[in-house]
């Protein structure tokens, strides 16, 4: 569905990752042989992975990554960003801290920021970014000059350390904050976002939900049974999810570059959701893009749901002002199954360096 919205920038963008980045080899040690390992490497592209400790939230991420956006200073000492300016926080991820309240809440708190905010969270894996601007694209309309603080990103989702050399060793922890304004009217936001809810299965867990709740109320107890690594509640369809890619998804941005009145080419950088090398190269030439244009920087941080986007801007960082075509085109896709992709300038925006989570 295309949806022609309020045009948007962002401001600032700064993602944190895991103060610990273990190599593949010493994550998966003894699971596979160091030939097996590398064929795993080679084909997802992930050198290593972002593991957080496990007291460490999504939360804690997102937080110390609006806190380095919120201590920008112009020249002079100026404050870039107020916290009196936001009037939104939205928290994009399948990691809360609870689940009841909402996250928003507790991090809202945590940031000092005032009482007339709009706070709440989204549940929401890989196409959590752009669904995010589009969101934040609806809030602006009625914030006045207010900004909307967007932060995104998922820890744990691997659900421990890993039993055999699966799809789970994909995925890296890591949190994104980005300040969204409302842009000029000659700037241009354009939107297409599909859901195909009837291949939810595709992709899954169950852990936390009411669903495993009941059930388990209706079932005999299993005998040394691992909630947190049994295959019946973790599901992903790697064929499934692949077929989605090179079709639905391939077809998604097709629409959207077209409807844009653009040519693949008057697009600076396409910022694809990062699940791993080998999908992302088919798809880029199933869409005939230049290999130049396809920013793929994630190898030593892992496949990071709703925080991938951002990574790959900040994993650029202060070298993105060197760039000189900034027209992006973003798009986050997976669980649910859903598609969410954005055509957008990012002239102005400010990447910082992508930060290590600092331990208090």
């Amino acid at each position: 569905m295309l949806l022609n919205t309020v045009p948007i920038n962002v401001d600032g963008i700064c993602a944190v990752v895991s103060d610990k980045i273990i190599p593949v080899e010493e994550y998966c040690k003894g699971l596979a042989s160091p030939k097996k390992l590398r064929k795993l490497i080679n084909t997802t592209g992930f050198e290593s992975l972002s593991i957080a400790d496990p007291d460490v939230c999504c939360s804690d991420m997102c937080v110390q990554a609006a806190e380095h956006l919120l201590a920008l200073t112009n020249r002079g000492g100026v404050k870039r960003f107020l916290r009196e300016e936001i009037g939104a926080l939205i928290f994009v991820t399948q990691s809360s801290d609870y689940r009841v309240p909402a996250t928003a809440y507790t991090m809202q708190e945590r940031l000092g920021l005032n009482d007339a905010l709009v706070a709440f969270d989204i549940n929401l894996g890989c196409s959590g970014f752009v669904y995010g601007l589009y969101v934040a694209s609806s809030l602006l309309s009625n914030l006045g000059d207010k900004k909307v603080l967007l932060c995104c990103g998922d820890v744990g989702i691997r659900c421990g350390k890993p039993t055999g050399t699966t799809d789970s060793v994909i995925f890296g922890d890591a949190g994104a904050a980005a300040v969204i304004s409302k842009a000029e009217p000659d700037k241009k936001t354009l939107f297409n976002i599909n859901s195909y809810g009837e291949r939810w299965r595709c992709l899954y867990s169950k852990m936390g939900g009411d669903k495993i709740l009941k059930e388990s109320l209706t079932k005999e107890p299993v005998p040394d049974f691992d909630l947190y690594r049994s295959d019946e509640l973790n599901h992903m369809d790697g064929m499934g999810i692949m077929d989605f890619t090179m079709n639905e998804v391939v077809d998604n941005i097709n629409e959207l570059v077209s409807a844009a009145g653009l040519s693949k080419d008057d697009i600076g950088a396409y910022l694809f959701h990062q699940p791993q090398k080998l999908l992302v190269d088919d798809m880029a030439t199933k869409l005939e893009l230049n290999a130049d244009s396809v920013i793929a920087n994630a190898q030593h941080i892992g496949n990071t749901s709703s925080a991938s986007i951002p990574l790959l801007l900040t994993e650029i960082g202060s070298a993105w002002n060197e760039r000189s075509n900034k027209r992006v085109l973003m798009s986050g896709f997976g669980v649910g199954l859903s598609v969410a992709s954005v055509v957008m300038d990012l002239d102005d925006t400010i990447c910082l360096e992508t930060k290590h989570y600092e331990q208090s």
